[in-house]
């Protein structure tokens, strides 16, 4: 399994599932803006303040393979084997397909992720572990505190200001790791000074 980084700003993500395991799948996608639709006989309470709260759509009714034809990620999150293990089979090799119930019949599997900011750290057994994967997302969360959230929006900040300078590849390289030392993270002081002198340069440099 290859690990990828997917923008789902607006793919349509069709669920099959309206329990709580729906919900929760769609919970997770939540901050990536995707377009996403619920097909299900039924909806739990979870899943239907879901819908009022995002704007998600509702199809109320089992799902059939039609429903698949135009998303960019598939969802099988039914409450039965035997009918996620149906559909997955009516979907082509090229669709990406979670079947949350059993990952090898899928082609896609959702990682712990641990989020500060811009920063983004996954894990996963890959079925191996589950309880080993949640162990390590509970430490993964304590070595990335909430420092995290402005430092990596510093990090951008500083690296927008850099590639305006009229600096060889190696010069802009040594800045940009020069602010992964450790000082910047724990002190906001020392980041605002850094970005003020940057800013300065990048202004003399654009004035003229």
């Amino acid at each position: 399994m290859q690990p990828l980084v997917i923008d789902l700003r607006g793919k349509m993500v069709v669920i099959a599932g309206g329990g709580r395991i729906a919900a929760r799948k769609a919970k997770v996608l939540d901050a990536e803006l995707a377009d996403i639709t619920f097909i299900a006989p039924g909806f739990s309470e979870e899943v239907l303040e879901l819908s009022v709260l995002k704007g998600y759509k509702l199809v109320e009714r089992g799902a059939l393979a039609s429903d698949f034809a135009e998303a960019f990620l598939v969802i099988l999150a039914t409450n039965n084997r035997e009918v996620n293990a149906e559909l997955v089979r009516t979907l082509p090799p090229s669709q990406l397909v979670c079947v949350v119930d059993e990952s090898g019949e899928g082609n896609v599997t959702f990682p712990a992720t641990v989020r500060r900011g811009h920063l983004q750290v996954a894990v996963t057994s890959n079925g191996a572990s589950p309880k080993l994967t949640r162990k390590l997302k509970r430490e993964l969360e304590e070595q990335f505190d909430f420092s995290w959230i402005s430092y990596t929006e510093f990090l951008a900040e500083f690296r927008r200001l850099v590639k305006l300078l009229p600096l060889t590849f190696e010069e802009k390289g040594e800045l940009l790791w020069e602010v992964l030392e450790e000082k910047y993270r724990l002190d906001v002081e020392v980041r605002e000074e850094k970005l003020a002198e940057l800013e300065l340069l990048s202004g003399r440099v654009i004035g003229g």
